[in-house]
């Protein structure tokens, strides 16, 4: 007789420990798709964000190389007005039309003056100083859509008039 009681509480802890185990295992699995899940969009994002980098890269490459092909490219531009790139005929060049990269990204840049400080020839962050036509600031910048808003990525450098 205690056989068999020993025999029937050892087969009920048997589903219990099954049930137990399975519920471990699904928790598991469960728990591996959400944390794959998750580096799937982290992936994605990065790969936005790596892009968004070489597309400042390449802006600042095609600001020198408009300013290497001619200084008027760049001192021609109006000031605080956004313009976009345009690859046209072999070259760089700046428009005014809104561009859009891969259906995803907009790349802009803007042109302003630079004034300097007379005594030392600094470059003042105001307009209280001289100006100096032979520089100008360009802000280069990067938008794109993400999680429902706007990421923006930018840099800023000073062009001179290396070659006229």
């Amino acid at each position: 007789m205690r056989t068999k009681k020993y025999a029937q509480l050892h087969s009920g802890m048997s589903v219990v420990e099954i049930i137990i185990a399975s519920a471990i295992i699904s928790l598991s699995m469960i728990s591996i798709a959400v944390v794959y899940g998750n580096f799937i969009s982290l992936s994605t994002q990065n790969t936005a964000k790596v892009q968004a980098a070489f597309l400042l890269d390449e802006g600042v490459e095609a600001i020198k190389t408009m300013r290497g092909e001619k200084w008027t490219n760049i001192a021609s531009t109006t000031a605080s007005t956004t313009y976009y790139f345009i690859w046209q005929t072999d070259k760089w060049r700046a428009t005014t039309t809104p561009a859009v990269i891969d259906k995803i990204f907009i790349r802009t840049f803007v042109v302003s003056p630079v004034y300097r400080d007379v005594s030392t020839f600094n470059i003042l962050p105001n307009t209280s100083g001289t100006l100096d036509p032979g520089t100008k600031k360009v802000d280069i910048t990067v938008k794109w859509p993400e999680k429902g808003a706007t990421s923006t990525r930018t840099t800023s450098m000073y062009i001179f008039n290396l070659y006229e």
